[in-house]
């Protein structure tokens, strides 16, 4: 009898065991997304209408105006013209270091020209010397 209950208990929690993880298994699946509902399309936004220009200097005469204007104008020409001075000094030293960079790129091709004729020739006297090393002082000490 015993032996009956414990066959039966090994065959049955294992498979309860099963039967539940299938359980939790469906219940972690994912549902499919819902479909959105299509949204009403936005109102646009209406333009803003531009606020009129007002006067520069209210309140005072033309002539008053006019020397406002006048003098704000000149500054803005004075303004202008050290800007402008400004710009052209600018573009001088632009030029100036452009030229610079220039000589010192020329400089630095003749240099690595130079160091690459240096390398051959340090090449071929490391060639010389091998040759003489190997072919005339190695033979001639394994004759003697």
């Amino acid at each position: 009898m015993k032996a009956i209950i414990l066959v039966a208990l090994i065959f049955l929690i294992p498979l309860s065991s099963i039967i539940s993880f299938d359980r939790i298994n469906a219940q972690i699946e994912p549902s499919p997304p819902s479909i959105p509902n299509p949204e009403p399309e936005p109102i646009p936004i209406p333009k803003k209408e531009p606020e009129p220009i007002r006067e520069p200097f209210p309140s005072i005469t033309e002539e008053e105006r006019l020397e406002k204007l006048t003098k704000e104008n000149e500054e803005l020409k004075s303004e202008n013209s050290k800007l402008e001075s400004q710009v052209t000094n600018l573009e001088i030293q632009k030029n100036f270091l452009q030229t610079k960079i220039d000589d010192l790129t020329k400089k630095l091709e003749d240099l690595n020209e130079v160091v690459r004729e240096q390398i051959k020739v340090i090449m071929d006297l490391v060639t010389m010397l091998k040759e003489t090393i190997f072919d005339g002082i190695i033979p001639s000490l394994v004759k003697v």
